[in-house]
């Protein structure tokens, strides 16, 4: 068995601080605590050249933490990589290379405009799709406008994504938007890609999170707090979306859950609450519906009927997801395996899911490029 024992964050939104200093600021109190005893340092970042201009950051974190002479690497697979690290992470682990690994995920996206980070974001897309004009916000409009159609959802329903993530956030220190908003803010914000408003895409953002995961045999020695990261599987697709059988479900998502539940003889039934790839509202309802948390077309009514409130049967998105915590790219998947430890550990504060004792994670790269699912048990 590998463990999370620890976790850190930093304030998610426009930070002051450099790409360097995000990631060691989300370490620095893990490494206060442990420093004699973390083996290796997995970095995940996607864009640290393209936004800020450096390379090597893995280094020149480990510097900036006092950890030269520990082995590091930088992990990058686009919008996972942080599930992506913690994969690599886990895996050396149970191959007996490491006793211990700090995974570290940052980014810094407010050094360019609006336009300049869109453009960053899609060089992931297909080429010939890309230049044909497809973007991140079209797809997922796309989507919306296909599940409406196919299924009957009400334009309303889908934008509750948006007001229960921002409530959530509310309660979540690191958040980026730290304020409840209503039904009639999010349908009445700007259009950015029809039928979808600002208020349902997650932010440009600058942050970081950090965990420091243990195997079996080392971690009772360091840690009386610990949560075990029981499966975490990986699945991919073509990069071509245009391809595609249909536009509302995610065949990617759908795999790497089929095949976490089968690895760990677990049903959703047996999850708690789960932390979804929300980049856009739709995405938090086909992804929990592909999941097999809902039946397909009936994820709408879940979220009109409060089921995935933090009271409700099946709490989504607790830490307020991508659309209110925030996005910086390299730290998603982290912060997503912190919020799991707060939870399952009872340290979530407002934001508690009461007696948690299993969650599940599901970070997406691209728009169905990949998508790596992990299952996290309470010791």
């Amino acid at each position: 068995m590998v463990y999370i024992i620890d976790s850190g964050n930093t304030k998610f939104g426009r930070s002051n601080q450099n790409i360097i200093k995000l990631g060691a600021t989300a370490a620095k109190d893990i490494v206060k605590r442990f420093h004699d005893a973390i083996d290796l340092v997995i970095v995940s970042n996607s864009y640290s050249g393209e936004y800020t201009g450096n390379s090597g950051i893995n280094s020149l974190i480990t510097t900036a933490l006092s950890l030269d002479e520990v082995p590091s690497l930088r992990v990058d697979n686009t919008t996972a990589s942080g599930s992506t690290a913690i994969l690599l992470g886990r895996s050396l682990i149970e191959a007996g290379r490491v006793n211990t690994v700090l995974i570290i995920g940052v980014e810094k996206m407010s050094e360019v405009d609006t336009r300049r980070s869109s453009e960053i974001i899609s060089s992931f897309l297909n080429p010939v799709e890309r230049d044909a004009g497809l973007t991140l916000p079209s797809l997922a409009a796309f989507m919306a406008r296909s599940y409406i159609r196919e299924y009957g959802a009400t334009r309303e329903s889908i934008a509750m994504v948006s007001v229960k993530n921002h409530r959530n956030g509310s309660m979540n220190p690191i958040a980026q938007f730290q304020k409840p908003i209503s039904l009639e803010d999010v349908l009445n914000s700007r259009i950015i890609a029809d039928p979808l408003r600002l208020f349902e895409y997650c932010p440009i953002s600058d942050g970081a999170s950090a965990i420091l995961m243990s195997s079996h045999e080392y971690a009772p020695s360091l840690s009386a707090k610990r949560v075990n990261v029981m499966e975490t599987t990986v699945s991919s697709s073509s990069s071509v979306v245009s391809t595609r059988e249909n536009f509302v479900s995610i065949d990617v998502v759908k795999k790497a859950a089929e095949q976490v539940f089968q690895k760990t003889w677990l049903y959703p039934r047996d999850i708690d609450f789960i932390e979804l790839h929300d980049m856009a509202t739709i995405l938090e309802i086909v992804e929990a519906e592909d999941m097999g948390f809902f039946r397909k077309g009936e994820g709408w009514k879940a979220m009109k009927d409060g089921e995935t409130e933090l009271g409700g049967s099946i709490p989504i998105n607790p830490s307020g997801g991508l659309i209110s915590r925030g996005h910086p790219i390299g730290a998603t998947g982290i912060a997503q395996a912190a919020e799991v430890f707060m939870q399952l550990t009872g340290n979530a504060g407002k934001r508690q899911v009461r007696d948690a004792e299993r969650g599940l994670s599901l970070n997406m790269g691209g728009f169905g490029n990949s998508a790596i699912a992990t299952i996290y048990e309470v010791v």
